[in-house]
């Protein structure tokens, strides 16, 4: 689905990421760690387009991600940045609609498959009191499951998220966890940064460990006290109840 080829990004003569290499199939929850400023963010705005490619090549489908025009790389792929950009006052109903671009054009009002995917979203979801409100009055929480039901109506195969629970209480963080496994299960391809490797590493499937800008490990999910120390420099345990996976950082 996802294949990366000898990647490398930098800004001036100062390297952000350097000659990567992976690939990501149908289906994969793969878990992107590292500590602040690897390129974690710089490597998920690549792969959503924002970022152009400098060296090497990332393909989506048997084609080069400089290929795609926008509204056909938004066909594909959904990206959720780190922090919510919502500095005008838009409603909810708006940010939600817009998801359908993809499917449409300017000249061209919503379909009846567009109003039905936004009813599906808004049930899903759990958006009826809030699609006529402004997003600058919502809650951290609030605006995060706006964002994951935006990429859900976006209908996309693929979805990027950057650092999803920043700001987020106990009760918001583990909804939002629940959302996007359940998302996961129902088929879609996930890429998520995290520093919080307690809530994904056990629903992870593959996982990049970026180190200035460096691979220190990509490939199947393992746990490795090793890999983690080197990476964060403190030690991480990983333990079981029942069949249920855990991970802990030591104080």
């Amino acid at each position: 689905m996802i294949q990366v080829a000898n990647l490398s990004y930098a800004i001036g003569r100062k390297p952000i990421l350097q000659k990567m290499d992976f690939s990501i199939a149908q289906n994969d929850f793969f878990l992107i760690f590292g500590p602040n400023g690897a390129g974690k963010s710089t490597l998920l705005k690549l792969l959503a387009g924002i970022l152009p490619v400098q060296g090497g090549e990332i393909f989506i489908g048997a084609k080069s991600i400089s290929r795609y025009s926008k509204k056909e790389l938004a066909s594909q792929v959904a990206y959720l940045p780190q922090f919510d950009e919502f500095n005008l006052p838009l409603l909810v109903r708006d940010i939600l609609m817009a998801g359908r671009y993809p499917y449409g054009s300017f000249f061209k009002k919503y379909s009846r498959q567009d109003h039905e995917m936004f009813e599906k979203t808004v049930e899903r979801f759990a958006l009826a009191d809030y699609i006529d409100r402004n997003i600058q009055t919502l809650s951290g929480g609030e605006r995060k499951k706006v964002l994951l039901a935006s990429a859900f109506i976006q209908d996309v195969p693929i979805i990027l998220l950057d650092e999803p629970l920043n700001f987020l209480d106990p009760a918001s963080a583990a909804q939002v966890v629940t959302m996007l496994k359940e998302m996961h299960e129902q088929g879609k391809t996930i890429l998520l940064v995290s520093h919080l490797l307690q809530y994904f590493f056990p629903q992870a499937n593959k996982m990049l460990a970026l180190k200035n800008g460096e691979t220190r490990y990509v490939g199947a999910k393992k746990f490795s006290a090793q890999l983690f120390q080197d990476v964060y420099h403190v030690s991480v345990k990983q333990f079981f109840i029942g069949n249920k996976e855990f991970i802990q950082f030591d104080e």
